[in-house]
């Protein structure tokens, strides 16, 4: 009668590997089903080993060794007791942290999720099957050894199951760019492309925003930067009517933005930047650099790259893509080039809650004073960027400039809040690189405001300079803060480091792991008057568990 039992404890680990296959399945999806990182993410000591798997794994140690005391006739059944309430205990106080982002069940994630489940109830049928037929003490090896491995074996199912698949989403994903390459063809949009490391999404909706004055245009929405990204937004969005299309690229690895090239065949190249984010996957910035030169690359002989050139790394593609025989913009902060400037943003003055700059374009006869409702200097270069392609595409400087004055900050992007109570709120959660924090940073310093809060996870995917860029976030920090609190003990080690060697005092800096204790600090501390910066929130990925 204990085969029963066996079958119980089977169903539970299966209810388990379930929960916590949703779980591995979300952060899958974040990572765009790459398995190098899953697997990477699963390595975590919290994840292979939770305190709720340890005290599940202690009950059925002890059933295990209440077994050698015991007939042996009984000894299977209490093995089977003591799983069952192994797993319960591991049901019980197990949590899957609360999501930031859910996982959105796309046919690929339902595909995904179906074929796991395959795999997980074979192995919980083969599971059953070895731990009643075979000798007592390799069944209750089994056991045991099943439960501990439980978390991992969570990410086998969602991998094996992935590569099960990999020939159908292979013919689906082929199928989807095939539809969208008809309807390009069809409708034959100009296309603008828009790559960098920073600044390419407030780029491409203020271009997308002055383009619309002088004709109908699309851009790719949110951050749909990847190549099926971009194909659902033609297959779902793209219309006739629509005469432009911009479209934001992102790379993760070598010809990616090539294969969106290939796609949308862009007519204009933006490049709003070269710097380390992503730095951990490249290893280095020529990389980067050479991945997003692949928008430049892609541009028939002659046609325009619009070119940042305040730094060296951004420069230096201008220069390649000068001697390669394209018409190249270079576009910068007036004084602040790395040699000579097409296009320069100079005398900017913040009053009356706007940001005054004079936009210069020699070659064309143009000065024009913008003035825009948007924070930091990295928008007054996206806005010029997009007076570059404006011109090129022959819209209007002027209505584009008078479009400038109603600009509205992407979301989480120095997005200004006004808050209860006089309290005043930049949201720069979605901003996660060296220059965008920095320019936080300085945006915070020019606030009128009583005190002066930080708050921020730090930075991650910058490789072998993480550490380092953190730190200077910290000393740059003590010199403009006055309250810092700091999320996640692990990550944020080196922005401690940097504000203790800048001498900002302890008690001004809190560390704490949830948005939740961050949320419950600033009620006790935040007075009228007060300036909150929220600067970058990471993803599910970097969660701590429990």
């Amino acid at each position: 009668m204990w085969l029963p039992l066996l079958a119980l404890a089977a169903l539970i680990w299966l209810a388990w590997i379930a929960r916590a296959g949703l779980l591995v399945a979300r952060i899958f999806q974040i990572e765009e089903y790459e398995a190098s990182r899953l697997i990477h993410w699963s390595r975590q000591r919290t994840w292979l080993v939770p305190r709720a798997l340890q005290a599940g794994l202690l009950a059925t140690c002890l059933a295990a060794a209440v077994t050698a005391i015991i007939p042996s006739a009984t000894r299977l059944p209490v093995l089977a007791g003591g799983w069952c309430a192994g797993l319960a205990m591991l049901h019980v106080l197990w949590r899957s942290p609360a999501a930031k982002k859910p996982l959105v069940y796309t046919p690929r994630a339902r595909r995904l999720l179906g074929a796991a489940a395959v795999l997980a109830v074979l192995a919980a049928a083969v599971l059953l099957v070895a731990v009643y037929a075979a000798p007592f003490g390799i069944s209750a090896i089994l056991v045991i050894g099943v439960l501990l491995a439980s978390p991992a074996l969570a990410v086998t199912f969602i991998l094996g199951g992935n590569t099960a698949l990999k020939p159908v989403e292979t013919r689906v994903r082929v199928g989807f760019v095939r539809k969208a390459r008809a309807k390009l063809e069809q409708i034959g949009p100009t296309v603008v492309g828009v790559a960098g490391s920073y600044g390419k999404t407030s780029t491409k909706h203020i271009t997308a925003r002055f383009l619309q004055t002088h004709a109908e245009t699309l851009p790719t929405p949110k951050s749909f930067n990847t190549l099926m990204g971009i194909t659902r937004t033609i297959n779902d969005n793209l219309e006739r009517k629509h005469r432009i299309f911009v479209v934001e690229m992102d790379a993760y690895g070598p010809g990616e933005i090539e294969s969106m090239c290939d796609l949308v065949r862009p007519a204009i190249a933006v490049v709003t930047s070269v710097g380390p984010q992503h730095l951990e996957r490249f290893k280095t910035v020529s990389a980067i650099a050479a991945a997003i030169y692949e928008l430049v690359a892609s541009l028939p002989r002659e046609a325009p790259a619009v070119i940042y050139a305040g730094d060296a790394d951004s420069a230096g593609l201008a220069d390649r893509a000068a001697a390669e025989g394209h018409r190249v913009i270079r576009y910068g902060l007036e004084g602040l080039g790395c040699g000579p400037l097409d296009v320069t943003a100079g005398g900017v003055v913040i009053t009356d809650g706007l940001t005054r700059f004079t936009f210069r374009w020699e070659a064309q006869g143009i000065s024009e004073q913008v003035a825009i409702p948007l924070l930091g200097e990295h928008n007054i270069l996206n806005v010029s960027a997009a007076l570059v392609v404006t011109q090129l595409l022959g819209g209007s400087i002027a209505s584009a400039v008078e479009a400038a004055r109603s600009l509205e900050p992407v979301p989480n992007r120095l997005q200004l809040i006004r808050g209860a109570g006089g309290v005043t709120i930049i949201d720069d959660s979605y901003n996660a690189n060296p220059v965008g924090m920095h320019n936080g940073l300085k945006v915070l310093a020019q606030m009128d405001a009583r005190a002066r809060i930080l708050v921020t996870p730090g930075m991650v995917e910058l490789g072998t300079v993480e550490d380092s860029e953190n730190q200077r976030l910290g000393e740059h920090a003590a010199q403009v803060c006055d309250r810092v609190l700091l999320v996640g003990a692990v990550h944020t080690r080196p922005i401690l480091a940097g504000l203790h060697a800048a001498g900002f005092s302890g008690d001004r800096i809190h560390v704490m792991e949830t948005l939740d204790e961050v949320t419950a600090t600033l009620r006790t501390v935040l007075q009228p008057g007060d300036v909150v910066l929220f600067a970058n929130d990471l993803p599910d990925t970097y969660l701590e568990l429990e």
